[in-house]
């Protein structure tokens, strides 16, 4: 929730019954009770001092606005900061979020100090650190069982790794009845939603100086069940890990062992072989007059090769009953070219393809080596099969469902400025595109080739003089942050650093898989306007239908029979000539929203404009 920096108002002093109200309220919800005492204080008192404990007298609220998801989702809500007994530096302690159940959430300050608040769920090491981008747990990323009994599905719990099973690293809301669960592995779905965790921008706001602890002490009523139930599940891990080379050589004779992962030379392979089998396919059944040259990067791997790569069983140890469905491995991001651009010119050294690439950095086939010994003497295998459901649904979808499929639209970056001292030091292409992932994969191989990471902290980077010119402009303000560092960067710092210093492009990925060439700038939207015409009458405009393959006359013959009122198609006023507009009588923004979601555009590529009442 709070990956993105929040804008927050000035902070206000909480009034005394103000503070004992939202404390008493954080008790009620979290079923808190005050620790037993032996010196006699009465229950007041020992009251008194568990709500000092989570809401310390002195605190203070912020309110907050953000967004949230991938469609921005506006967040908003009141943080409350406080200062613990035995710290100095005010952290925030408390988020309310506006209509969210539950309404109030801990930060991770609040749970270091009081561990036993949450229900407390473990993860492995290498689990955390995709919480740390952002992602929520999966079930499969789950330790356990036993998982703790409160950890039902709408309520709060903390996240600890195996490496460190007494400290919450982040806090999340329970999705599922994890509690119930009798087994994690093989299960699929999300468990718990994250909404805060170690990092985060809400994490920040304690300060620099804080540091995550190494272990706490867990004290109360609880402690010994708490303590009991964090050392039975890290104390099964090894004997887990132990008995799984066991199980799998047992479940190999039932056929039931989980698909190998491959290596990348085993992936090189499989895609190079795809190839060549595509090849072979096209030039022995004279298939090759219905492909168009030059064949476009994404035409040329998702027809001449997606569809020749192999299936599971392919690979050793083999497993019949994995012969259906292709490999999980096979992605052109886990080859050593990671992309389509560099693919391809590793099969014009080959001498298969003649690949060049266009003004605008798009790579392309101008034609493919047909007869080349490699191609005539290839020797085919046997290829995967959808399952059965997969087939059913695409048969459904070519036989005039309602739905083809979604548009997507894919960021991508592109080497510029400064950022490309660093691709070419790298050696990587500075006219490619990239993903944001793309990008942080790059840095990481970077960073770990020149051993830049700290030894004790593996997120904090030792700046060199490549990252330093590269991702550092040579603004005041960027000078300022450099002479502050002190060469030491956090990691995810670095990796937006790299994806801002890039220049932003777009690609759009049609319903059936058919990307289109990309494009500079941020990605487009369809507008859909409302407005007044002669008087009273209301018309509803939508343009810019192009940039997702939508045709306007298309789209103004539905809207027609659907609206039961005429619609045109002309020029769009104020945008280059040869781009159209639809428009159609009447308030129709509803109605045009559907049908488009029908054509494969969402309603979150839409943007509706009421001229009417001055509303958006």
């Amino acid at each position: 929730m709070f990956k993105k920096k929040p804008s927050i108002k000035a902070q206000a002093p909480l009034r005394s019954s103000d503070r004992r109200k939202i404390a008493q309220q954080i008790i009620h919800d979290l079923s808190c009770s005050p620790s037993s005492t032996d010196d006699g204080s009465s229950s007041s008192s020992t009251e008194a001092s568990l709500r000092n404990q989570l809401l310390p007298d002195g605190s203070s609220s912020a309110k907050f606005t953000t967004t949230h998801g991938p469609e921005l989702t506006a967040v908003s809500g009141n943080i409350y900061f406080g200062t613990h007994a035995d710290e100095q530096v005010e952290r925030p302690l408390w988020v309310r979020v506006d209509r969210q159940s539950p309404e109030l959430s801990p930060t991770v300050f609040t749970l270091w100090k009081n561990p036993t608040l949450l229900p407390l769920l473990h993860t492995h090491e290498n689990v955390v650190e995709r919480l740390y981008d952002g992602a929520d747990l999966m079930t499969p990323g789950l330790i356990g069982p036993p998982f703790p009994e409160g950890a039902k599905a709408g309520t709060l719990v903390g996240i600890a790794s195996s490496e460190r099973p007494t400290v919450p690293v982040a806090v999340g809301v329970c999705e599922i009845d994890i509690a119930a669960l009798e087994k994690a592995a093989g299960e699929k779905g999300r468990a718990v939603k994250i909404l805060h965790w170690v990092g985060d921008e809400l994490y920040r706001l304690g300060g620099s100086s804080v540091k995550v602890p190494e272990a706490l002490e867990i004290t109360g009523p609880v402690a010994d069940a708490q303590t009991a139930s964090v050392t039975d599940t890290v104390g099964k891990l090894d004997i887990a890990e132990g008995k799984k080379a066991d199980e799998v050589e047992e479940n190999k004779c039932s056929g039931e062992e989980e698909i190998r992962q491959l290596d990348t030379e085993e992936i090189d392979d499989a895609f190079y072989n795809a190839a060549l089998y595509g090849f072979y396919d096209y030039c022995s059944n004279d298939k090759v007059s219905a492909l168009e040259f030059p064949l476009s990067s994404s035409a040329f791997i998702s027809t001449l090769v997606h569809p020749y790569l192999p299936p599971a069983s392919h690979f050793p140890p083999h497993n019949l009953l994995q012969n259906d469905g292709p490999h999980p491995s096979l992605q052109l991001k886990k080859t050593s070219w990671k992309n389509t651009a560099k693919f391809l010119k590793h099969l014009h050294t080959k001498q298969l393809v003649m690949h060049k690439i266009r003004g605008g950095g798009e790579s392309v086939v101008m034609n493919i080596n047909w007869q080349s010994s490699e191609v005539q003497s290839f020797t085919p295998y046997k290829l995967p099969q959808a399952p059965k459901e997969h087939r059913a649904e695409a048969s459904m979808a070519s036989g005039g469902g309602e739905k083809g499929g979604t548009i997507k639209i894919e960021a991508l970056y592109r080497p510029n400025g400064k950022a490309i001292k660093f691709f070419t030091e790298i050696n990587e292409g500075t006219k490619d595109f990239y993903t944001a992932s793309d990008l942080k994969s790059l840095l990481n191989g970077y960073i770990e080739t020149n051993s830049l990471a700290q030894p004790t902290n593996k997120r904090l980077i030792k700046l060199d003089p490549v990252l330093s010119n590269a991702l550092f402009a040579s603004t005041p303000a960027d000078t300022n942050e450099l002479a502050k560092s002190k060469g030491i960067y956090k990691r995810d710092q670095l990796a937006e650093r790299l994806i801002t210093t890039c220049a932003p492009y777009y690609r759009v990925i049609g319903p059936s898989g058919e990307e289109q060439k990309p494009k500079a700038g941020q990605p487009p939207k369809v507008s859909v306007v409302l407005e007044k015409r002669q008087g009273k009458k209301t018309v509803t405009r939508i343009f810019g239908l192009e940039s997702f393959g939508v045709d306007p006359k298309g789209l103004a013959e539905e809207l027609q029979k659907v609206c039961a009122g005429s619609a045109t198609v002309c020029q769009a006023v104020g945008l280059k000539p040869g781009l159209l507009e639809v428009m159609v009588q009447g308030s129709q923004s509803k109605v045009v929203e559907k049908v488009l979601e029908k054509r494969g555009v969402p309603s979150r590529f839409l943007t509706v404009l009421d001229k009417t009442s001055g509303k958006k």
